[in-house]
């Protein structure tokens, strides 16, 4: 910036295209004003923060996105400041912008309890008429006419600006136009000088904290997750350097839990709208899909779909046929890791039409064998049942279909609004059959209320031969609350049902099942309420060879091999050995990939814990985790943590650490560089993720494995004891 006595300062204009005279701010805005004093530690320690505060506000990819910087380096007098308020378009950042002010400098606070910044050419004993008033270059963004403003004030005594902001604060309200959020963050109290290199550090940490141990899922933070972020950073640098910071506080606030625009979130990955929202909780996510399109693509056979599992077509055939036929219930059931979900995340992802439509999965669908493909939109909601009791699962299903509650009934007796509402819905519209899909049964805290209450309530609301009523063929009953009432006359229903649902299940003729005689289970509580349901299971004949398939497809390319005939060979031997368990044939296969799989395939040691299921093979990993940087026992802390996360999984932050600390009965220390080395080790395959209330959470990837995990000591006792 040129000025009467020379150059005495720059603005920078980070859009080429915008001059700093008037330039107008775009849809987001980064102000920078740095006063800097000639010390060239001083001015190190503004490069590091602009550093941050660039990366964190950084332009987006096309102009109109991001934020447009425009920054004040150095000014010398009161002046240079007053004329870049005026120059840069602050005060009229329009109303749909997202301003962002951020300040370092030397401070002061005089005896007025006034705060300044201090220039180069400011007399400490004139502070009035030389330095710059504070709050004048904060009140220029406030009193704008953006809506969502945030300042952030780094400078000596900056908590200075409090009293004063209050007081200025009352201008600031506008009576009848939309609400604002405005919020004002110093980084120092009052009598502590300027953050130089130290806040750089805290805004750092702050950053790479929120990008994955906090696990916000959305675009946005609060400013409630921003403070946490900052006092989080700064807590761990007083610990590493014997410091007593206090940490940056608000001094003007507005909401603190809403999501504001000025406040980007670093871990916000937008997620591939793989197939429509109604379906995705079943259907393979993004991540699957990736793997397998990466990894065993056309490298199984004809008919390898190159994106799911190999073989298993008649069963497959069975579910196509199955969601385009008439009304009626057809259950998925197996043992445990037997592909379940699997199968049904197959049907539910093909028959989508944004997951049909996308050029990216193009090819691997082309692969599939056509009777083996629903119909497009054949599958309208797909639901897992996991962690979900009657409320919650039947507002699922009634949400994703479109229904709504039924309000004339009191609003303590939600589940009956639910079932209302959805009976409404398949007596209003006179045609067509609605596919539902409810996986993971077995996984809801109270599944058998899930039937009793959901699922019957659903099928008896729904048309069509199969759900009529008792007397005919399916056996539905009418809900038991309503029978004997006059709401137990059901009006004749225009709209059909197909229910497709996936449970877990003893197979026939195996120890199991014959120590489970006398008990209920939920196959036999489904197969009483719907007599006529069709059952298919996951592990009948060929199994082993769908195994052997999948093990193949996961060993194409690896390293150590590029035969063919020896990749198969390598998948039959492991098929043989893992019995019903495609869980277990992964986390083999995913071993030999990593290491030499021929010695590893002729290792009796090896062999024997394969033979030991899943227990073996996780104790195998766990063995090696060194390797890694991890040691074992912490390592195994930590996974264990993610068993005992309720909901859709533990989330990061600071719960992951605290629970995994209890279980190892010590203080973990560097807890989150440990988690990133988990992750990105060997013992990531045994995790999963989720979203979960905006906050990513993570859990074992079976819930077979999360109950070994549960009991792990006492599991490792057994096996030792088995294996003896």
């Amino acid at each position: 910036m040129q000025g009467e006595h020379g150059e005495i300062g720059s603005v920078e204009q980070a859009n080429p295209s915008k001059s700093a005279e008037g330039a107008a701010l775009a849809s987001g805005s980064l102000v920078i004003v740095t006063v800097e004093d000639g010390d060239p530690e001083f001015t190190k320690a503004v490069e590091e923060q602009l550093s941050v505060v660039t990366a964190w506000w950084e332009p987006g990819p096309a102009p109109g996105e991001g934020f447009v910087q425009t920054v004040l380096r150095a000014p010398e007098e009161r002046h240079d400041v007053e004329h870049f308020l005026y120059t840069s378009g602050i005060r009229e950042a329009a109303e749909d912008e997202a301003l962002v002010l951020y300040i370092t400098s030397h401070g002061a606070v005089g005896t007025s309890t006034r705060h300044f910044l201090l220039l180069p050419s400011t007399d400490t004993d004139r502070l009035p008429a030389t330095g710059m008033p504070t709050n004048e270059v904060v009140i220029a963004a406030l009193d704008s006419r953006a809506r969502h403003v945030l300042v952030i004030v780094n400078a000596c005594e900056a908590e200075g600006i409090d009293a004063e902001l209050r007081a200025l604060a009352r201008d600031l309200a506008r009576p009848g136009t939309r609400e604002r959020t405005l919020n004002v963050v110093a980084t120092t109290s009052t009598r502590s000088p300027v953050l130089g290199r130290e806040f750089a550090v805290v805004l750092r940490r702050a950053f790479e904290w929120l990008q994955d141990a906090a696990g916000i899922a959305r675009a946005h933070l609060s400013i409630s997750e921003f403070i946490q972020a900052l006092e989080q950073a700064t807590e761990r640098l007083n610990e590493e350097r014997g410091l007593s910071l206090a940490g940056p506080r608000p001094v003007l606030q507005g909401k603190l839990g809403a999501p504001i625009p000025t406040l980007p979130n670093p871990g916000y990955r937008p997620k591939p709208q793989v197939v429509t929202q109604a379906r995705e909780e079943v259907a393979a996510t993004p991540e699957e899909l990736e793997y397998w399109l990466d990894r065993a693509s056309g490298r199984a056979g004809s008919d390898d779909p190159g994106w799911y599992f190999s073989g298993r077509q008649e069963l497959n055939r069975e579910l196509a046929g199955f969601v385009t036929g008439p009304a009626g219930v057809l259950i998925v059931t197996g043992t445990a890791a037997s592909g379940k979900s699997a199968v049904l995340a197959r049907a539910v992802t093909l028959s989508d039409s944004a997951f049909r439509a996308s050029p990216r999965y193009a090819e691997a669908v082309s692969k599939v064998p056509a009777d083996s493909v629903p119909d497009e939109g054949s599958i309208h909601v797909a639901v897992s049942a996991r962690n979900r009791g009657p409320l919650s699962l039947i507002e699922a299903v009634g949400s994703r279909l479109g229904c709504e509650q039924d309000r004339a009934r009191p609003a303590t007796d939600a589940l009956r609004q639910w079932q209302e509402g959805l009976r409404t819905f398949f007596t209003t519209f006179r045609e067509g059959t609605v596919t539902v899909v409810v996986d993971g049964l077995d996984e809801s805290p109270d599944a058998v209320a899930c039937i009793r209450d959901v699922l019957v309530p659903l099928a008896a609301c729904a048309g069509g031969p199969d759900t009529a009523s008792p007397d005919t063929a399916s056996g539905v009953p009418v809900p038991a609350q309503a029978a004997g009432s006059p709401s137990s006359v059901r009006p004749p229903a225009h709209r059909g049902l197909r229910l497709l649902l996936g449970v877990r299940s003893s197979s026939p003729g195996t120890p199991e099942a014959a120590a489970a005689t006398g008990m209920r289970g939920l196959l036999q509580e489904l197969l009483e309420a719907f007599p006529a349901a069709r059952v298919v299971r996951t592990d009948g004949e060929g199994m082993q060879a769908d195994i052997a398939a999948y093990a193949a497809a996961l060993l194409a390319g690896a390293a150590w091999c590029d035969d063919p005939a020896v990749v198969a060979s390598a998948a039959e031997r492991v098929a043989r050995r893992v019995g019903r368990s495609f869980l277990d044939a992964r986390l083999a296969s995913e071993q030999l990939r990593r290491a030499d799989g021929a010695t590893l395939l002729g290792d009796p040691l090896w062999l024997s814990q394969l033979d030991r299921g899943t227990a073996g093979l996780f104790e195998q990993d766990l063995d090696q985790v060194t390797d890694d940087g991890l040691i074992r026992e912490e390592a195994l802390a930590l996974l264990r943590a993610t068993a005992f996360g309720l909901g859709r999984g533990i989330p990061w932050a600071q719960v992951w650490p605290a629970v995994a600390s209890e279980l190892l009965q010590a203080r973990l220390d560097h807890a989150d560089e440990k988690i990133r080395r988990l992750l990105g080790g060997r013992l990531a395959g045994y995790l999963t993720h989720d979203i979960e209330d905006d906050h990513v959470v993570y859990r074992p990837a079976h819930e077979q494995l999360a109950a070994l995990l549960r009991r792990w000591p006492q599991e490792t006792r057994r096996a030792s004891d088995e294996s003896g």
